[in-house]
């Protein structure tokens, strides 16, 4: 069978390969990778119950502890058990459910959906909107938004351009505002290269 008749498409992150009887899934999962108390944006190539390989701008060093963070309610710690250019292998403490890991939570009026990984980093931002334009210093940033910590008033769902120094002009929309905060959903995902080198170097500034 060729390939591309045992994959499907995830809407959100890509292909996912399902071969039945596959130890290892092959994905593309973005998520956030920790290692002593450092972080830095990481792609999961593959994963299975034991462990996975990941790809990343600086790959940690073999033995280490890591956690890596697939979504506020997916960490992940594991120990690295070599590297290879910029992807490193890596066994989970504990084995997961790789089929509760990787699935999709839906929005319930009971429990708030859970988030892509969020990096701490300084830089600013300018929000343009219908009604003016706005400066602003970021607070938060993931590959699908950014809060922004500024003066400017906006509705819920209000689309705006958000001129991030450093990475470009980009669409989006306001999902909240509070104490002087909006966090802002991007209409299309950053670039995951651009991401990474713009968070690395940021890191500790």
């Amino acid at each position: 069978m060729h390939v591309a008749a045992t994959m499907e498409m995830d809407r959100r992150h890509g292909y996912v390969e399902r071969r039945e009887g596959q130890r290892h899934i092959s994905i593309f999962r973005v998520g956030r990778l920790v290692v002593d108390g450092r972080d830095q944006l990481c792609v999961v190539r593959n994963i299975s119950a034991g462990g996975a390989k990941i790809e990343c701008n600086n790959p940690p060093a073999t033995h280490l502890k890591v956690r890596v963070d697939l979504r506020s309610d997916r960490m992940l710690d594991a120990s690295v058990r070599w590297t290879r250019a910029r992807e490193a292998g890596l066994a989970f403490d504990t084995p997961i459910d790789v089929a509760e890991i990787l699935r999709e939570e839906r929005p319930s009026i009971r429990r708030t959906l859970p988030r892509a990984p969020r990096f701490i980093r300084t830089g600013s931002v300018k929000i343009m909107a219908g009604h003016g334009s706005y400066e602003g210093a970021i607070t938060n940033i993931s590959i699908n938004g950014i809060g922004v910590r500024t003066d400017g008033a906006f509705a819920k769902d209000e689309p705006v351009i958000v001129v991030i120094d450093g990475l470009g002009a980009t669409h989006a929309f306001a999902r909240w505002q509070a104490n002087g905060e909006v966090g802002l959903r991007l209409n299309s995902p950053l670039s995951y290269k651009a991401l990474a080198d713009w968070l690395d170097a940021r890191a500790g500034v």
